[in-house]
């Protein structure tokens, strides 16, 4: 994928044409001993001398090590502070099996995955071809992203044969399994797991499609082939889990396949990425590229029923000339209602009053100082979060102006 999408004319008609026909395998290098989900820290180097790249260092759990013919590596080409600042930092090298230098360290044995060759590549003075490279120095980031795009969904898209294995056999066995006299399958239990099998496995496959679709449009889907990759890796090993537990003991041994699925469907949480650490990029990168769904949605208390609401429409700022201390407060005071317990934003404010940032920044360091307002400061020091103490609501509004019951309680009740 990544030669298809960065590769030369002349690379993708020397390598290509070769791997579609079945002649040569490839292999992605990006893990190393000392680095997994963390690319980003990569250490295997590659320096330019004159039209070659001398190539230094390890890599590990690598798959088809040993059969592939080219192995896309991931190396270091430069240390420079804006460099690495900028993602600038690694570049992507195709090399061939037999250059010197390049010589396999170890083969795994692995949980799972029987049969599949993966291992340690080592690399000690490997000279790569200028004309090996994808894309220009520095461009390896980029080429890596885009190919975890393509690797999450491709593994997510593995997983759904042994998912279909595993809910046959599991059906297979559920209605020749006889028990107290009724074939298993007649119990509850094992329906009811059987249909979440069925379910996830019919989700899983949608989630896989979908995010196929949207790579063979043209575009780059980062959160949804992480999602899918997180999401469809769970669903693997707990449809594999089922499987077995329908089939008892049965299922345990390797009479059947699904204990082979078991195993290998571990893999899927930990390549390309754990599902923690790809949980967490889908957290930051959707603060940004899903900020349309997250706008802060703003409420205010209806005159009449005293509850939250949307504001109506055209609802106007609180103008320039009337931003004080006191309108401050008052602004407060009423997210106090309609958001208790939570602070204000900064874009919050900004989004009722017109108000500059020095201005901000100047009246709540006063009411902090006061006592009537408490700050969240970032690690810089800047003022990012505002709520009022409780000296600050008795200052801004009369205590009756926060008081409020619903129209089933007994006003005399209380006191």
């Amino acid at each position: 994928h990544q030669i298809l999408e960065f590769g030369t004319e002349e690379q993708k008609r020397r390598w290509l044409p070769r791997i579609a026909k079945g002649e040569i395998l490839g292999a992605i290098t990006i893990t190393e001993p000392y680095v997994g989900s963390d690319v980003f820290s990569i250490e295997t180097r590659a320096k330019l001398v004159g039209n070659e790249y001398i190539v230094n260092g390890k890599k590990r759990f690598i798959s088809n090590a040993g059969i592939a013919s080219i192995y896309l590596t991931y190396a270091r080409t430069s240390d420079k502070p804006e460099d690495v600042a900028a993602y600038r930092h690694l570049t992507a090298l195709v090399i061939e099996k037999g250059t010197p230098g390049f010589t396999i360290e170890k083969i795994n044995e692995l949980c799972g995955w029987d049969g599949v060759y993966n291992g340690y590549l080592n690399f000690e003075d490997v000279r790569v071809p200028v004309e090996n490279r994808l894309g220009n120095e520095g461009d390896g980031w980029q080429v890596a992203v885009t190919g975890l795009n393509f690797e999450r969904t491709l593994g997510a898209a593995s997983a759904l044969g042994g998912m279909v294995d595993c809910l046959r056999y599991a059906v297979f066995h559920a209605r020749r399994r006889v028990q107290f006299g009724q074939p298993t399958s007649d119990y509850q239990a094992n329906q009811l797991k059987i249909a979440d099998m069925m379910m996830k496995l019919k989700t899983a496959r949608l989630l896989v499609y979908y995010t196929a679709y949207l790579i063979d449009s043209g575009q780059s889907p980062i959160i949804e082939s992480t999602a899918t990759k997180v999401l469809v890796s769970e669903i693997y090993k707990a449809i594999s889990d089922d499987a077995i537990q329908v089939m008892g003991g049965d299922g345990w041994t390797r009479f059947y396949p699904v204990e082979a699925v078991f195993r290998s469907s571990k893999i899927l949480e930990i390549g390309a990425g754990t599902n923690e650490v790809l949980r967490l990029l889908v957290y930051r990168l959707g603060l940004r590229l899903m900020a349309d769904y997250l706008k802060p949605p703003r409420r205010v208390v209806h005159e009449k029923l005293g509850i939250p609401v949307p504001p109506p429409p055209g609802k106007p700022k609180i103008p320039r000339e009337q931003v004080n201390e006191d309108s401050f407060l008052e602004l407060l005071a009423e997210n106090y209602r309609v958001n208790p317990g939570l602070y204000m934003a900064r874009e919050d404010i900004k989004e009722e009053m017109d108000i500059t940032d020095e201005q901000l920044d100047m009246i709540v360091t006063s009411l902090e100082e006061k006592g009537l307002v408490n700050v969240y400061r970032d690690r810089r020091g800047n003022i990012r979060l505002v709520r009022p103490t409780y000296d600050g609501l008795r200052k801004a509004k009369p205590s009756e102006y926060y008081r409020w019951y619903p129209d089933w309680v007994d006003k005399n009740e209380l006191f």
